[in-house]
């Protein structure tokens, strides 16, 4: 019987960076954002994985999560998304517009994010 993945989308994503690294790991999340996804024993029964990740890393992914029932995040992958564009200088009425959110949402992720930096380095 399969059993759901960690709720939370934090632990979701290191659980599968542990096994696939972190940037597969959320290409997998971007791919199925929002979706709960079976991890089947052969990565060709769900070809979206194999495209969002590679053979490789699909093949790792089966093996370690093979008959599990995985959560995918949103809110997690929405907030990475906001801040690499908003790195890359994209306006924050063009976020909101690609990401299909509010504009506030888009203000409020870059503020809390400004707010780690800054205390990161204390």
């Amino acid at each position: 019987m399969a059993t759901p993945a960690s709720s939370t989308g934090s632990t979701v994503l290191d659980d599968l960076a542990e096994v696939i690294g972190e940037e597969a790991a959320f290409a997998l999340a971007a791919e199925f954002m929002g979706e709960r996804v079976y991890i089947p024993k052969n990565p060709e029964v769900e070809p979206r994985i194999e495209h969002a990740i590679g053979p490789e890393n699909a093949a790792l992914l089966c093996d370690a999560f093979w008959r599990t029932i995985i959560a995918m995040p949103t809110k997690v992958v929405i907030e990475r998304k906001v801040v690499v564009l908003a790195a890359q200088g994209v306006t924050k009425r063009e976020i909101a517009r690609r990401l299909k959110i509010r504009q506030a949402r888009v203000f409020a992720i870059l503020q809390r994010q400004r707010a780690d930096n800054q205390l990161s380095l204390f």
